[in-house]
């Protein structure tokens, strides 16, 4: 009883939380609200339906009447008559559950992660909510709004639609504490050009006027979704929509609209505009995070020994390549080349598995032994360079020595059978200046490997004089 009592206060929380989002972001909107149309930004619904999908825990027996009585206490504290309340906010929360029923269906089944899954889906959730909002909000707000049914519906599913496809996919994308670091590191290497030029396209729009100034920031939204993060071309999106139907709203963007040409006013025909807009920039974001992803397997196969993680020859190339375009500084240190003793004996006795299962394991040891900083890159067969940077030719050999210990001592069981190994090490002096320095290093290395194998095995050699 003890242990539920955390959990259920835990969960108690979040619904008390829920509650209060829900009711800043209702007065947020309510205050939004003119005379003439609904409210001209309406955070509130996508922004909850991107919570209750980005943080899953969020979910409960009490989430959907604890968002109710937050839309519902806004309206009535706003002055909105109850019965008027109490239908309206029914649409609003059925816009959420409608959104939530299409984002995380499991059919069709997708082999995508909770949030791809959810943005892919971000349109015909935004779109199948909004009318499904619309039918039941009209309704409510027919005498409070609108004398016409159709356009009132017209005036919630436009509203509905823009603010979602602006919002929802920035709440979905929120990153993890954990990606913040990679997202700091992505903009800053990032050019501000993009960023520029949707500045400038904004300014133009405005200057220019008419409603073709709507997408005038298309394609600068466009250079930014393929040059930034995923979650920053969504702040970018997000920023431009909302900016834009501020716009229209103070007649600054005059778009000149035909009232009874399907009932939809400027300000409506401004959102659907936006709407359809914002969404390009997103579909082209994920379809450039894709190909970033794919790319980046790719790369991990080629530049990575699937079997032990250590670098392949490529990948080692690559480091250095980095290392030297980032430090702009010659690479100083030793080269140690480590070789399994009798490894061949492990394969003829136990099996190429049991091999495999040394090799990785050697390797774990390796990382554990060395500094983050070490490079390790698999030579071929039981063979890794292994290069460390600012280290003495005395300090080398110690370490080089603590490692064969540590693996010495290091026991290798696998189905019962003890597989434990030794090494051989052979050092040398590292003055890193291009790929033939690095050629002479590793023959020194190896020549020195030789030396330990034809004395004995399972010793460290040095191409110094200690």
């Amino acid at each position: 009883m003890s242990n539920s009592m955390p959990l259920s206060k835990y969960k108690f929380n979040l619904v008390i939380l829920l509650f209060f989002i829900t009711l800043s972001m209702a007065l947020l909107g309510l205050y939004c609200r003119t005379n003439a149309a609904l409210s001209l930004f309406w955070p509130c619904n996508a922004l909850l339906l991107g919570l209750l999908v980005r943080f899953p825990q969020l979910s409960s027996a009490l989430t959907f009447p604890s968002i109710y009585a937050g839309l519902v206490t806004a309206d009535i504290a706003f002055g909105t008559p109850v019965g008027a309340s109490a239908g309206m906010d029914a649409g609003n929360l059925a816009f959420i559950v409608t959104g939530m029923g299409v984002l995380l269906t499991s059919y069709p089944a997708q082999p995508h992660p909770r949030r791809l899954q959810a943005l892919n889906r971000v349109f015909p959730a935004s779109v199948i909510g909004a009318a499904v909002c619309g039918v039941i909000g009209a309704v409510a707000s027919k005498h409070y709004f609108h004398d016409d049914l159709v356009k009132g519906w017209i005036s919630w599913f436009c509203e509905q639609v823009s603010t979602s496809i602006m919002l929802l996919p920035l709440v979905i994308t929120l990153p993890r504490s954990d990606e913040l670091p990679e997202l700091v590191k992505e903009m800053k290497a990032a050019s501000p050009l993009p960023l520029m030029s949707l500045l400038a396209s904004v300014a133009l729009g405005i200057y220019v006027g008419g409603g073709g100034s709507l997408i005038f920031p298309l394609p600068a939204l466009m250079w930014c979704a393929v040059s930034y993060p995923l979650f920053i071309t969504c702040l970018l999106t997000m920023a431009t929509g909302i900016t834009e139907i501020i716009l229209v709203a103070s007649n600054v963007f005059t778009i000149q609209g035909r009232d009874d040409f399907f009932l939809i006013d400027s300000l409506a025909a401004a959102r659907l505009g936006v709407a359809a807009m914002t969404i390009s920039p997103l579909i082209v974001s994920l379809s450039a995070t894709a190909n970033k992803k794919l790319v980046a397997r790719i790369t991990r196969r080629a530049d990575y020994d699937l079997l032990t993680g250590a670098l392949t020859r490529s990948g080692l190339a690559a480091r250095l390549d980095a290392l030297a375009a980032r430090r702009n500084h010659v690479f100083y240190g030793a080269a140690f080349v480590v070789d399994i003793d009798h490894f061949k004996s492990i394969n003829d006795t136990w099996g190429h598995a049991a091999g495999d299962y040394v090799l990785a394991q050697t390797v774990e040891r390796i990382r554990q032994t060395l500094q983050q900083t070490a490079i390790i890159s698999r030579m071929g067969g039981e063979e890794f360079l292994i290069l460390i940077e600012g280290i003495s030719q005395h300090r080398a050999f110690l370490l080089a020595d603590r490692l064969r210990r540590s693996i010495e001592q290091h026991a290798i069981i696998l189905n019962d059978q003890d597989l434990s190994v030794t090494v051989s090490i052979g050092i040398s002096t590292l003055s890193l200046i291009d790929a033939h320095s690095l050629d002479e290093s590793i023959k020194s290395a190896d020549k020195q490997l030789y030396v330990a194998k034809s004395s004995g095995r399972n010793r460290v050699c040095p191409e110094f004089v200690l």
